[in-house]
């Protein structure tokens, strides 16, 4: 994708824009007063589109549900 979209459109295609589409207000960044949804990987996506796999934990509402072996 980098050859089409810079890092920021990448990053964006994941977060921001289907929170916009499906109209999730309070989705898609980590700002006050939004759901605590996301997810910390274990590398930068943007040197290594395979670093998105590398999940290291998943929040939901604020909570750990999947932490890496």
């Amino acid at each position: 994708m980098h050859r089409a979209l810079s890092e920021k459109e990448v990053l964006a295609t994941l977060t921001t824009n289907p929170a916009n589409y499906f109209k999730a207000a309070k989705k898609g960044r980590i700002e006050i007063g939004f759901d605590a949804d996301f997810s910390v990987l274990d590398g930068d996506p943007i040197t290594d589109v395979g670093n998105l796999a590398r999940v290291a934990y998943t929040i939901r509402a604020g909570q750990v549900i999947y932490r890496k072996p």
